[in-house]
């Protein structure tokens, strides 16, 4: 049997950097299971690696500056590389209804701090983005600080700072069952161990919610499928192009690694 201040369910990327700022924090016995074999075999190594704070609620444009600094001093505080590449988000219009709700959200990103989002004319969307026509896009949502992140980049420089820092990993340990005590947590049983605890982190992503049942909670947690299609190495378009959305149903591409996921 383990003991552990925290117990850490997921290595992904918000595991790994939950327990690095725990360890941060002083919190000096952290253990962080998964049932992975290496790290990125879950929705991490997945991701697509986008990063954007145009949102239509003030909270999550707080959440994304936060998250935008911490980009910004990554290097600096783990040693890692993010891949934070600010090439810009631009969100496409081709109705007034669309450019409307745009307009609305930018609104709100204005009021929550994000002063350089703005709205382009047509003239002025082929500046940022000439690879696209044009014929049937009234207007554009665009915030040059928005852009790329990536996803694995992210995740080595915490669990490396982490684990430097006293954090256990433990691989090919997939969560067995949560065990309570008068309404707390008292221990985790994964990978045929059993680790006694007073407080978990549930970081298992689209699993949440069936970590959060073992311990006699509910998380309105439910996966959606997406789908990319990626292209074959190609010099169509540069790397720096930005992300550029269809505001109307949501399609949007990218450049990756000499790709382009659609």
């Amino acid at each position: 049997m383990s003991t552990a201040d925290v117990v850490v369910i997921g290595a992904g990327v918000m595991g790994a950097s939950a327990a690095w700022h725990l360890a941060s924090l002083g919190v000096r016995s952290v253990i962080v299971i998964d049932a992975s074999a290496a790290p990125g075999a879950g929705s991490t190594g997945l991701a697509t690696g986008g990063f954007r704070a145009q949102f239509a609620s003030a909270v999550n444009v707080r959440l994304s500056l936060r998250s935008r600094d911490k980009l910004r001093s990554f290097a600096e505080e783990t040693r890692g590389d993010c891949g934070y590449q600010p090439v810009g988000y631009l969100f496409l219009a081709a109705s007034e209804a669309e450019l409307g709700v745009l307009r609305e959200a930018q609104r709100v990103q204005h009021a929550a701090g994000l002063g350089e989002a703005t709205l382009l004319a047509p003239d002025e969307i082929a500046r940022v983005q000439p690879n696209i026509r044009l014929d049937d896009v009234i207007g554009a949502a665009w915030c040059p600080s928005d852009g790329y992140i990536s996803p694995m980049g992210l995740l080595r420089g915490y669990l490396d700072a982490a684990c430097e820092r006293g954090v256990r990993v433990r691989w090919g340990a997939p969560l067995e069952r949560v065990e309570c005590s008068a309404g707390r947590v008292a221990a985790v049983r994964a990978g045929g161990d059993r680790i006694a605890t007073g407080a978990v982190v549930n970081a298992a992503g689209p699993q949440a919610a069936e970590v959060a049942a073992m311990a006699g909670a509910s998380l309105p947690v439910t996966p959606v499928r997406r789908q990319v299609a990626v292209t074959s190495p190609t010099a169509a378009l540069p790397s720096t192009s930005p992300m550029t959305i269809w505001a109307g149903d949501g399609f949007h591409f990218r450049v990756r690694d000499g790709r382009v996921l659609l």
